[in-house]
């Protein structure tokens, strides 16, 4: 905490600089965080060239050698953000929130699992339903409460499969998720967080996104420019997370037009083949 309390210190003035005050992600909080990072190693990897492949050294004017170090550093002053908000708008996140995104991601996974087998069937569509409608949550308690109902309520209705096709599913997760997610409710209930306190907390929070994602999108426009004859490169620094929404919204679209051909007595299309690997959406 010492560290980000630094971090944060050298980077809240260069943030207020930047004169925005909403919220820039287009993808979940944990999601922008992740690929920060991701940028910043992307940066020390291909820094410098190597035989015929170039290196970003050779731009150093635009992105200079010290973008890997400063990211790092900027996503560190944003997590202390993210908690000095939390701390003031939702105590019970930075309790419970750990412990109940863990469950999340147990229970999102046992049901991946055991329903990728290639049969279509309903259980297939709840779980699209959900992950679809929790792509966007953010670190909210309410968000959390939500996510943890949904996913319990889908694993016990497929109890007995989730153990038949993973004998070491933890069953206790059901009952646990239902307990944290009455807690999370009832301390969401019991918080009425200082207006003010809470409005400059987000302003400041908000900066430091900004910040953040900016030095993202300058290192992605240039690998871009550097590793243009590289695109497998390129596609290492991009967004896996909105690749993989696209796809979904390309699946959802030709479903969509499947079943209205169908609905029509007309033959379905047949999809195009995608290059892009359809993983699970993050959480």
């Amino acid at each position: 905490m010492a560290k980000q309390g630094k971090d944060y210190a050298r980077w809240v003035k260069a943030a207020a600089e930047t004169g925005r005050t909403d919220n820039p992600l287009k993808v979940p909080y944990e999601v922008a965080v992740r690929e920060a990072v991701a940028a910043a190693a992307f940066v020390t990897k291909y820094w410098e060239p190597d035989g015929e492949r170039p290196g970003l050294k050779r731009v150093k004017s635009r992105l200079p050698a010290s973008s890997s170090e400063e990211l790092l550093s900027i996503v560190r002053a944003v997590q202390e953000a993210q908690t000095r908000l939390l701390l003031i708008i939702d105590p019970a996140v930075t309790d419970l929130g750990e412990r109940a995104r863990f469950v999340v991601d147990e229970l999102e996974s046992a049901l991946e699992f055991l329903l990728d087998d290639d049969v279509d069937e309903p259980a297939d569509a709840q779980l699209a339903r959900i992950k679809e409608f929790h792509a966007q949550d953010g670190q909210r308690s309410s968000a959390l409460s939500q996510a943890l109902r949904d996913y319990a309520g889908l694993a016990e209705s497929l109890k007995d499969r989730l153990l038949e096709a993973d004998e070491e599913f933890d069953v206790r997760l059901l009952v646990e998720a239902r307990k944290l997610a009455d807690a999370l409710q009832r301390r969401a209930i019991e918080t009425a967080p200082e207006r003010g306190a809470s409005a400059a907390a987000t302003t400041i929070r908000n900066q430091m996104l900004h910040l953040m994602t900016g030095r993202v999108a300058a290192i992605r426009k240039t690998a871009a420019h550097v590793f243009r004859r590289h695109p497998e490169i390129v596609r290492e620094v991009t967004s896996a997370y909105e690749r993989r929404r696209r796809v979904a919204a390309r699946r959802e679209k030709a479903r969509k037009a499947a079943e209205a051909g169908a609905a029509q007595g007309k033959p379905a299309a047949t999809p195009a083949p995608s290059s892009t690997s359809t993983g699970a959406l993050p959480s």
